[in-house]
C-alpha cells in the first residue's frame, strides 16, 4: 500500500494550526460581525445574493450540467470498474446502512422542508419555463416537474463528481481526508502544501455556509410546526432555543463517533422516512398521486436539457435566483462534507456502485418522496396555508388532511430533526476531517465544529429573514463552482492515468 508523506496529518498532532486557527477565528469573526452590525451584515448578503444569481446564474447551470454528463460518463464506460480503494479493501457498511447514512447526510433534511412547500408555491405562482395558470391540472404537472428537477440529477451530481477524486486519492494514493485531498489529480503535490491548506480553509467556509443553511430552514420549519400544529405562541427566541437544542444533540452524538452516532440516526430517520411515505400514499389521494408523478417524470425527462441551460430571459424580477441558483448554490457548498462524508464510507466500492447510490438512488427516493408527499399537498391545495404562514408550514398543513394527523405531524417534527441531526453529524466530522487530515479525528475536535456550526446558523437564523438564510449557502458556493470546473478536467486525467499505471 502506498505510503502518504510526512505531512501534519500524519504526525501525532490533533489538527494543522494553520488550517484549524484560520479557520476559527474567521468564523469566529464573522459571528461577532453578526451580532455586533447585524443590519450591515444583511445589507452585504443582500448584495451578495443579486450580483452572483443575476451576474452568473448562467454559469451555475452550464456548472452543474457538464457535472451530470461527467457523472453519466464515469458510471457507464470504463471508469465504473475501477475501485475506491486497493485490491484488498473491502466495504466497511452494509448496502443498506451504507446507503441510509449517504442520503440522510446529503439531502434528506430538506426534503421534508421543501416537500410539499415547493410544489405548492408553484402550483400557486407557475415557473416561467412552463406558461401556465395558477392552480390548474397543467400547473400542477408543471410545478411537480420543476421540484423534480431541483432535487433530482442535478443535485446529486454535484456530490457525486467530487466523492470519486477525493475517495480514490485518499484510498489508493494515501492522502489525509481532506478537501484538498479531491485536487491532487489536479495539481498533484501542491495540495500538500499551502495551496492544500488554503483549500481546506476555504472548505470550512462553504461547510460552514451549507450547514447554517438548513439549520435555519430546519429551526423556522420546527417552530412553525409546533405553532401551527399545537398553537403554541413561540417566542421571539425560539429559533436560538431550538438550534441550541439541536446543536447539543448533534454535537454529542458526533462525540460519540461514527459507528455509534451517525449509523444509528441514519438507520432509525430513513426507517421513519419509509413509513411517513407509505402511510400518505396508502391513506392520501393514491391514484392521483401515481397519475401526476408519473407524468411529471416523463415530463422532467423530455425537458431536462432545456430546463437544465434555461436562463429566463425577459422574464421579471429574480425567479431564478430565489429558485434554481440557489438551489444549485446550496448543493455546491454542501458538497465539500458531504463528498468527504461518503468518500469516507465508501471504500471498496466500484465507481459504478458509488455514483448510482449517490446519484440514481437518490434521484428516484426524491422523485418518489416529492410525488407522494408533494402531490398531495397540491392535492389538498395547501397554497392558502403558505400564504399566511409561510412556506415552512406546508408540511404539516398537509397532514391535517390525513388519518391520524397528531401521530403523523410527530412523525414529521421526529423526521426533520433526525435528518437535520445526520447531516450536522456528518458536518461537524467532515470539519474536523479538514483540519486534521486523519480519518477518525478525536471527539474535542469533533464537538468544537458540532459547536462552531450551531454558532454561524444562530446568527443567521436569528435575522428571520429566509433570503438571509439562502445568501449563506450563495456566497460560500460561488468560488467552488470555479473548482468544480477544474475538478472535471483532472478527475479524468487521474483516473486515465491511475488505470494505465495499473492495468
Amino acid at each position: 500500500m502506498p505510503q502518504p508523506k510526512n505531512t501534519s496529518a500524519n504526525t501525532a498532532r490533533p489538527f494543522d494550526p494553520l488550517v484549524f486557527w484560520v479557520s476559527a477565528v474567521l468564523t469566529l469573526l464573522f459571528v461577532l460581525w453578526s451580532i455586533l452590525l447585524p443590519a450591515n451584515m444583511e445589507r452585504v448578503v443582500d448584495f451578495v445574493f443579486g450580483w452572483t444569481t443575476r451576474g452568473w446564474g448562467w454559469l451555475y447551470l452550464v456548472t452543474v450540467f457538464a457535472l451530470v454528463v461527467a457523472c453519466f460518463v464515469l458510471m457507464l464506460t470504463r471508469f465504473g470498474d475501477m475501485k475506491l480503494g486497493l485490491p484488498g479493501h473491502k466495504p466497511e457498511f452494509s448496502d443498506v446502512s451504507w446507503f441510509a447514512m449517504l442520503f440522510g447526510s446529503a439531502i434528506a433534511a430538506g426534503i421534508v422542508f421543501w416537500g410539499p412547500a415547493e410544489p405548492a408555491s408553484h402550483y400557486l405562482s407557475p415557473p416561467p419555463f412552463f406558461d401556465s395558470e395558477p392552480k390548474t391540472a397543467e400547473a400542477a404537472m408543471n410545478a411537480m416537474t420543476t421540484s423534480f428537477f431541483h432535487w433530482g440529477l442535478s443535485a446529486w451530481a454535484i456530490y457525486a463528481l467530487l466523492t470519486i477524486p477525493l475517495a480514490h486519492a485518499c484510498f489508493t494514493k494515501g492522502l489525509p481526508f481532506r478537501f484538498s485531498s479531491a485536487f491532487y489529480y489536479v495539481f498533484g503535490d501542491l495540495v500538500r502544501g499551502v495551496l492544500g491548506k488554503i483549500l481546506d480553509i476555504f472548505a470550512v467556509f462553504a461547510t460552514l455556509g451549507g450547514l447554517a443553511t438548513t439549520t435555519g430552514l430546519v429551526a423556522l420549519q420546527l417552530s412553525s410546526g409546533l405553532e401551527y400544529q399545537y398553537g403554541l405562541s413561540l417566542p421571539s427566541y425560539a429559533s436560538y432555543l431550538i438550534i441550541g437544542l439541536l446543536t447539543a444533540v448533534f454535537t454529542l452524538a458526533v462525540y460519540t463517533g461514527l459507528q455509534k452516532g451517525i449509523k444509528f440516526l441514519g438507520d432509525v430517520n430513513m426507517w421513519v422516512f419509509i413509513a411517513v411515505f407509505l402511510f400518505i400514499f396508502v391513506f392520501g389521494p393514491t391514484l392521483f398521486l401515481i397519475n401526476l408523478t408519473t407524468n411529471s417524470v416523463g415530463q422532467y425527462l423530455a425537458n431536462f436539457l432545456p430546463m437544465s441551460l434555461y436562463t429566463a430571459p425577459g422574464v421579471a424580477g429574480n425567479w431564478l435566483g430565489e429558485w434554481t441558483i440557489f438551489y444549485w448554490a446550496w448543493w455546491i457548498s454542501w458538497s465539500p462534507f458531504v463528498a468527504l462524508f461518503i468518500a469516507r464510507i465508501s471504500k471498496g466500492r466500484t465507481i459504478r456502485q458509488t455514483i448510482a447510490a449517490t446519484l440514481v438512488l437518490p434521484t428516484l427516493a426524491d422523485f418518489l418522496w416529492y410525488g407522494v408527499v408533494g402531490g398531495a399537498g397540491i392535492r389538498f391545495d395547501v397554497t392558502d396555508v403558505l400564504v399566511e404562514h409561510g412556506v415552512e408550514s406546508a408540511v404539516f398543513a398537509t397532514a391535517q388532511h390525513l388519518p391520524l394527523p397528531g401521530v403523523l405531524a410527530v412523525a414529521l417534527l421526529f423526521l426533520i430533526a433526525t435528518f437535520f441531526l445526520t447531516s450536522a453529524n456528518s458536518a461537524a466530522l467532515a470539519l474536523s476531517m479538514f483540519v486534521s487530515g486523519k480519518e477518525n479525528p478525536g471527539r474535542n475536535l469533533r464537538a468544537f465544529w458540532g459547536i462552531a456550526l450551531g454558532a454561524v446558523a444562530a446568527v443567521l437564523a436569528g435575522t428571520g429573514s429566509l433570503q438571509v438564510i439562502q445568501t449563506a449557502s450563495i456566497a460560500t458556493a460561488f468560488p467552488l463552482m470555479f473548482l468544480l470546473l477544474l475538478l472535471l478536467y483532472g478527475t479524468f486525467r487521474g483516473l486515465q492515468d491511475y488505470r494505465r499505471e495499473h492495468s
